[in-house]
């Protein structure tokens, strides 16, 4: 039998196996603080019956995510505090199992090939890969949608895809739209954490005063000084779970954009689907309370130029509730429904 995290998103320590028991630890690398991602696959334990346990507050509240494929995922079910018991069938030669539900950068790929999107490079990365973009319409409102700012919020790609796919079906008139999948793709593919980064983070890199640390991010400013950004929409996950971090929210950022960020909320409301991931303009975070204080984040950086209309995150839960629980079909209506959304806000709110 061999555990490992030789795999794109892969991040786990084997500590100890004792018996049928393994004991494991994530990896924080640069990330400073705690936090909770991990990944890894098991290989050869055909027929055999495995407890897998881990430091605190590592399991969601519906056990692992688990794939075959790293594509297709589904909920185990079962979480016994901070273990849970998986019997392998004897057909289950590689079992992948995961905090939440990864998003894999191929599943992108095979999106854009789909629909006849060209992917081509925004820059290198601060490692030196190649990170991928695609653009398509034709028109003068710049709409901007990024996710992955930190690496491991893999529920944003799932929503963002559902973007895409309804704008593409029914585009906006007069819009050129400027799509980056993975800013941190260097963290995507390893398998960090991402999320306070050393020393920082990639979504504390959009300072207007200075130049950013990560060609992702600088490239990034560098379109919009070019091309503008009306519409600026970044994709993310909240933290681990409990309370707000159970559900879907808008972080409104400025003050100064308070009604336009309770109007978009309300309409995305109204527009959810029963197909969909829920979400309640209620439970949107107010700007200024606890940590939602204006930064050098992207979406802060977009809603102060002056073109803009209206910038902000959306936050997604990694599991959601019993009676909300996420799944990767739930996720993408969420974002068809946000993109819908939009199509009716920018109706009435058109930019200058």
């Amino acid at each position: 039998m061999v555990i490992h995290q030789n795999f794109i998103g892969g991040n786990i320590s084997v500590k100890e196996i004792d018996g049928d028991t393994v004991i494991l630890e994530n990896e924080l690398r640069d990330t400073t603080g705690d936090w909770f991602y991990w990944a890894f696959c098991v290989e050869g334990a055909e027929n055999r019956t495995l407890t897998f346990r881990f430091q605190p507050s590592r399991l969601g509240y519906f056990g692992p995510a688990v794939s075959y494929d790293l594509e297709n995922w589904h909920w185990l079910h079962h979480v016994e505090g901070d273990s849970f018991t998986y019997t392998f069938c004897a057909e289950e030669s590689k079992v992948y199992f995961a905090h939440s539900m990864l998003y894999h950068p191929s599943r992108f790929m095979n999106f854009a090939d789909k629909h006849h999107l060209q992917v081509e490079e925004l820059c290198k990365g601060y490692k030196g890969s190649s990170i991928p973009c695609i653009k398509f319409g034709e028109g003068n409102t710049s709409i901007i949608l990024t996710a992955r700012h930190h690496a491991c919020e893999s529920t944003g790609n799932y929503v963002l895809e559902g973007v895409l796919e309804e704008l593409l079906a029914d585009p906006i008139p007069d819009a050129t739209v400027f799509c980056v999948p993975f800013v941190d793709f260097e963290g995507v593919i390893r398998g960090d954490q991402g999320k306070n980064r050393a020393p920082h983070d990639q979504n504390r890199d959009y300072a207007t005063e200075k130049e950013a640390i990560y060609p992702e991010c600088n490239a990034i400013k560098e379109y919009a000084e070019a091309h503008g950004c009306h519409y600026g929409f970044d994709f993310h996950a909240p933290w681990h779970k409990g309370g707000q971090n159970d559900t879907v929210f808008i972080v409104q950022n400025r003050i100064e954009q308070l009604d336009l960020l309770n109007k978009f909320g309300s309409l995305l409301e109204k527009t959810i689907s029963a197909d969909s991931l829920k979400y309640e303009h209620k439970n949107d975070y107010p700007p200024e309370t606890g940590w939602n204080i204006p930064n050098a984040q992207f979406a802060n950086y977009m809603a102060t130029r002056a073109e803009n209309v209206v910038a902000f995150t959306l936050e997604t839960t990694y599991f959601g509730t019993p009676d909300n629980e996420v799944s990767i079909d739930k996720l993408i209506e969420l974002g068809r429904c946000f993109a819908k959304t939009f199509k009716k806000y920018n109706e009435t709110e058109q930019p200058l």
